[in-house]
């Protein structure tokens, strides 16, 4: 599973993306793609609120296309299309980021509530990261500290800044073959 740091990268990247291909303001866009490339993990803290531990709904429900659907539709009905497109691929960029996990087997629930199924990585992209689980959130915080964590998180959040130049790039050519055309 990614860290955050990647996934908000990721989700910048695909602000800059949808806005060449649609007119939006470039801070408000990126916050919002941003914000919501990390919104699938708050499945964590429904784990923590209940009465089971905080990885125990980690991956399902908010981790699928149904969620991503219901995300977009909600940001087009609020705020209109343009909108709705960039809540999707924001969303949707953390699945993507997840789908590219070092295990193989993702947490990544994609045709929840149709299917209870794990989808498979589409690539071995981002390392595992071995901070403590299972101890509490503070142990699990702390351990990031630790040399061997804080180097495989270094690695994904690098690889994370990796993606946002590609996507950088090819928002640039979007913009440029909307200007040409």
């Amino acid at each position: 599973m990614a860290f955050p740091p990647a996934h908000i990268l990721v989700g910048f990247g695909a602000a800059e993306v949808v806005r060449a291909a649609l007119p939006l303001p470039k801070w408000p866009a990126r916050v919002v793609a941003a914000s919501l490339a990390i919104l699938p993990d708050a499945d964590i803290v429904i784990g923590l609120v209940g009465e089971h531990a905080g990885s125990a709904y980690h991956g399902t429900f908010t981790h699928s296309i149904f969620a991503t659907l219901v995300v977009a539709l909600v940001a087009r009905v609020v705020a209109g299309k343009r909108w709705g497109v960039l809540a999707g691929a924001g969303y949707g960029s953390h699945l993507l980021v997840d789908l590219l996990d070092e295990r193989g087997k993702t947490n990544v629930l994609l045709g929840w509530p149709f299917t209870k199924e794990y989808a498979d990585g589409l690539a071995k992209v981002f390392p595992i990261v071995p901070f403590e689980q299972g101890h509490g959130a503070v142990p699990a915080a702390l351990s990031l500290f630790r040399p061997e964590v804080f180097s495989q998180l270094a690695i994904q959040t690098a690889i994370g800044a990796a993606m946002l130049g590609g996507l950088l790039a090819a928002a640039w050519l979007v913009r440029r073959a909307r200007a040409s055309g």
